[in-house]
């Protein structure tokens, strides 16, 4: 009880520790408050504004591009044709369209400047219209006699428009992404604490390290105590971030605060485990380890999508595995999982994959501790 107390101390009267653990998270959240404000509530959908390149014409495309509709007489595109591609990249770096397309008689290519939700109901449409047209000549040449009954059945049954679908959170602003992923960040920063704390568990780190490594005490309850000293401090300083944003910040996370505010312990714990592993397992003196630290919480960071808040999707076009073990997409996910869809099915594997994440850290680190020896203290 008295070294539990202690490391609460200790802990408390780290300046650095409370800034990045408390004070930076507050203060970006802050920045992100004055950039954002209110924009999502002013942000309505428009027509597409979409681009022609025609290197061989295809007039039946561009023509059904045109007729396609949101709903009765309001179009979803807005065309504009051009000579060449120079002119249509011009006016993509304008943002006088969001893409454009070449068109090379039955092949199509969409260019984007960057993928949102303009350019993916573009892409959808083409997508969409190229399965169609393979499967029209599929069924032309094998089955003539069937074109027409198929032709009538597939333009009955396929078009592309906007569906409006409750969502069954509440959530519904596209700018809370970012605070979702600066609190999964915040939760990441406890790794520097970890880290800390698993720098004096070794004698061959830091000069406490030596004096507890001849003490007494086994190293197994001293990481015990360690752990749970600064999990308690840690889950205060973000209970008050998580307050912060919520209340302060007026941003909305939904009405299960319960679950959100268990998604931060978990996101705590795992960010904590991070920082022992990084302690025990990295060779280097404390600087090296410091930078692997803060790179460890920041490219997490950036993969969950601080920095960028198409990161997660293009990952997960790409390389979907990486949302599926990055602590920081699965703590945003968690985040979202509640607060816009009330998945709760969602909401569990994030976070029990998390924890998972977490205690592979713990058992890690451990190992790493009991296995190591030193020759002299």
């Amino acid at each position: 009880m008295q070294q539990y107390i202690y490391t609460i101390k200790r802990s408390l009267r780290s300046i650095e520790g409370i800034f990045w653990a408390l004070i930076f998270p507050l203060f970006l959240g802050l920045i992100f408050k004055f950039m954002f404000g209110n924009l999502g509530t002013y942000e309505q959908f428009s027509e597409v504004a979409v681009g022609v390149v025609e290197v061989e014409a295809n007039k039946t495309f561009v023509d059904t591009l045109k007729e396609v509709e949101m709903e009765e007489d309001l179009p979803m595109f807005v065309v504009s044709e051009y000579k060449n591609i120079d002119e249509a990249q011009d006016a993509l770096q304008d943002e006088s369209i969001y893409a454009y397309i070449l068109v090379d008689g039955d092949k199509f290519e969409l260019v984007i400047r960057e993928m949102d939700i303009y350019t993916s109901l573009v892409k959808s449409f083409v997508d969409q219209y190229k399965q169609n047209y393979t499967l029209i000549e599929e069924v032309a040449s094998k089955h003539p006699e069937q074109m027409e009954a198929f032709l009538s059945t597939l333009f009955e049954a396929e078009s592309i428009g906007i569906e409006e679908i409750e969502l069954k959170g509440q959530d519904k602003s596209p700018y809370t992404q970012y605070f979702y992923a600066l609190l999964s960040m915040a939760c990441l920063i406890a790794s520097m604490y970890g880290l800390s704390y698993g720098n004096n568990l070794q004698a061959d780190v830091s000069t406490m390290g030596a004096r507890r490594n001849v003490a007494p005490t086994p190293k197994l309850k001293q990481f015990v105590i360690d752990f749970m000293a600064s999990m308690t401090i840690y889950t205060v300083l973000m209970t008050i971030v998580l307050v912060f944003v919520v209340y302060v910040y007026g941003q909305d996370f939904g009405d299960n605060f319960g679950l959100i505010w268990l998604t931060t312990i978990v996101g705590t714990f795992t960010g904590l485990a991070g920082g022992y592993l990084i302690a025990t397992w990295v060779k280097g003196n404390e600087g090296q380890k410091n930078g692997i630290c803060v790179a460890f919480f920041m490219v997490s960071s950036f993969l969950g999508g601080l920095q960028m808040a198409e990161m997660p999707y293009i990952l997960e076009e790409n390389c979907p595995i990486i949302n599926r073990i990055n602590p920081a997409t699965l703590i945003v996910n968690a985040y979202k999982s509640l607060a816009v869809f009330g998945d709760y099915e969602q909401y569990g594997v994030n976070v029990i994959s998390l924890f998972g994440i977490g205690v592979l850290f713990i058992i890690l680190s451990v190992a790493k501790l009991r296995r190591t020896k030193y020759a002299s203290i």
